[in-house]
């Protein structure tokens, strides 16, 4: 009859269980080395339109695949906010991430958050794995409404934070608006200065422009070509021209006698230049209003006393310049 030793057998067990509890504690501890997920909420109790600020972090080796779960079709009953862009940090040979959403609800109740089941691989490994976080109760209560205050808003507007691409996009905005004002200034300032140029462009003196006029006028032996009225019109209109530059006087527009009176009464023109500008206007007046027809000596000594007039009227100071 074979004989236990119940003691042996006892003692053998324990060594087998505490065995066992090793090897367990042992694959836990190394699935929490691989990857370790948490999920939590700023508080479990809200009221209506308060924000849910609801935040992930996962931690795990590097060369570890991770298949996150879609969070916005796990939670029923809350609406989406905002999602911020998710945080990555390094930390030795460990990974971070970090994800942040802003939820909130328009109705009382109670909600949760589920077990979110994150699938990850390990390097060289096919086989799947899994871990998940815990299930978040989260209680929205209604605001109680007292009717002696004001209606104001549950909560004031989110304040969404700027993106580093919004802020480019506004500084090429700046920029482009500096660009623009700054070649709007330059093309003024250019035209401006063209402009201020032009007016320190000396003007040449009328003596010289009539003078070069009469000379032209010469060139086109227009009454030798029968041409006289038109001959006797230029010339008149050459030399009122010149009065109106020289004395600032509407010659153009006025008669002989309104030119001869204005000329002597207020420039005070030497009695012998006034003849010899009477003696020419009128005869022009005469070829052009009675279709007289001047002699060919007549015709040559209208030009003669056009020349004589503009010499003699040269002001002193321009008339030792043009002589030097």
């Amino acid at each position: 009859m074979v004989k236990i030793n119940f003691t042996m057998f006892r003692s053998r067990l324990l060594i087998i269980t505490f065995l066992c509890l090793y090897h367990l504690v042992y694959l836990l501890n190394l699935n929490a080395q691989e990857i370790e997920v948490s999920a939590k909420v700023d508080s479990n109790n809200y009221l209506i339109g308060d924000w849910i600020r609801f935040r992930i972090d996962i931690k795990y080796k590097s060369g570890i695949k991770i298949n996150y779960p879609t969070v916005l079709d796990s939670i029923q009953g809350l609406e989406i906010i905002e999602r911020s862009p998710t945080l990555v940090k390094k930390q030795g040979d460990n990974v971070i991430e970090t994800l942040h959403f802003t939820f909130t609800a328009f109705d009382t109740g109670v909600y949760v958050i589920p077990q979110l089941n994150f699938e990850y691989y390990i390097k060289n490994d096919s086989t799947k794995k899994l871990v998940s976080t815990s299930p978040i109760p989260i209680f929205v209560h209604n605001i109680g409404v007292d009717p002696t205050k004001d209606i104001k808003d549950i909560k004031p507007p989110l304040k969404v934070p700027i993106s580093i691409n919004e802020i480019i996009k506004y500084f090429l905005l700046v920029l482009l608006i500096i660009i623009v004002l700054f070649a709007v200034y330059y093309y003024k300032h250019r035209k401006e200065k063209n402009i201020l140029e032009v007016f320190k462009t000396p003007k040449r003196p009328p003596h010289e422009i009539a003078i070069e006029a009469l000379q032209a006028l010469e060139s086109e032996r227009l009454w030798q070509r029968g041409e006289v009225k038109q001959y006797h019109s230029k010339i008149t209109d050459i030399i009122r021209t010149y009065i109106e530059d020289r004395y600032q006087v509407k010659a153009l527009e006025s008669t002989t006698d309104e030119i001869l009176e204005d000329l002597t009464s207020t420039k005070n023109l030497d009695e012998v230049i006034i003849n010899k500008l009477r003696e020419m206007l009128v005869r022009a007046d005469l070829v052009k209003f009675a279709k007289a027809q001047p002699l060919a000596d007549e015709n040559e000594k209208s030009l003669q006393l056009a020349y004589e007039f503009v010499k003699d009227t040269i002001p002193v100071e321009q008339f030792e310049e043009s002589a030097k």
